[in-house]
């Protein structure tokens, strides 16, 4: 019976966000970077879509270049809902095409954001071919997440990582240590949004919010029904209410003009039903520098 839910769980995955490219479908681009095979491909859903290898990274409506398509992009939007003051200064771990910078720069336009993006070619595609321009939607610094965040003295009112993919986890950004050093560089009342791939109830999933759980204080969980949690961590002194998060979404959809109700996005969303147990009742173990094999974790169902 575990092995026929794990096989549904990612047979759901795979029909989601794999890509098959067809005959009707344009190829713009067809390339290999240092990392991954890179693909922009046009469809005739209208949308444009930057794959790594099979999978879906980017879809963007090239005439509407800030429009959040996939459910979870909509979902970190929340992060701004727990922010307890002005959001001037914002951070993203992974650019892909560049639809969260546009929609940012369009919602959000005061706040200044930066950009760590490992991979110089996905810059350049996402520059070539969606619109992205640095500057105008983000400074970015090409390196790795982790040492360019070292390197860092700023503090951020809110940092998106967006850095786990369906095909493969850099364990280095799913640890304790990576985590403190990324909890020095939030601001006051700020908070990490941290988007996780869950094809089912794996052990990676259980040890990445126990690591979480135990680098920050007050943690919410979020399931958007379409494959992915996220967690919006914080070090807040009190917990935030539900009837709170859902009135401050509603105004930031008025205040910003969203095509989606951030609200109702709330309501949905948070507390949902999860496959993830309370914090005290995680299994595994706490991911760090020394022992972090998400990749083979997220094959293992939890028992």
């Amino acid at each position: 019976m575990r092995i026929q839910r794990q096989a549904l769980w990612l047979l759901s995955l795979i029909l989601l966000f794999a890509t098959v490219v067809n005959a009707s479908d344009r190829v713009l681009y067809d390339g290999e970077s240092a990392y991954t095979g890179i693909q922009v491909v046009e469809k005739q859903d209208g949308l444009r879509y930057m794959q790594f290898g099979i999978y879906e990274q980017t879809a963007m409506r090239m005439t509407d270049p800030a429009y959040l398509h996939y459910p979870y992009a909509r979902t970190v939007v929340a992060g701004m809902a727990f922010v307890e003051q002005p959001v001037k200064k914002i951070l993203l771990l992974g650019l892909g095409g560049g639809t969260m910078p546009h929609f940012l720069a369009k919602r959000f336009p005061e706040a200044e954001l930066d950009i760590f993006e490992i991979d110089p070619l996905v810059v350049e595609i996402a520059e070539r071919f969606f619109k992205f321009k640095p500057g105008e939607h983000g400074a970015v610094s090409v390196g790795d997440g982790r040492r360019l965040l070292r390197k860092s003295q700023k503090r951020y009112d809110l940092i998106i990582l967006d850095a786990y993919k369906a095909g493969g986890i850099p364990f280095h950004l799913t640890t304790e240590e990576f985590l403190l050093s990324v909890k020095d560089h939030l601001a006051p009342g700020g908070v990490v949004a941290v988007h996780l791939w869950a094809e089912y109830a794996n052990s990676y999933l259980q040890a990445q919010v126990k690591t979480i759980s135990k680098v920050f204080a007050k943690n919410y969980s979020f399931y958007d029904k379409a494959g992915s949690f996220l967690i919006f961590a914080t070090e807040h002194a009190r917990w935030l209410t539900k009837e709170r998060l859902v009135a401050r979404g509603t105004e930031i959809t008025r205040e910003r003009k969203l095509s989606f109700d951030l609200g109702q996005l709330i309501a949905e969303q948070f507390s949902s039903t999860t496959p993830i147990p309370p914090v005290e009742k995680l299994k595994g173990e706490i991911l760090t520098d020394d022992f972090a094999p998400v990749n083979l974790l997220r094959q293992q169902e939890v028992r």
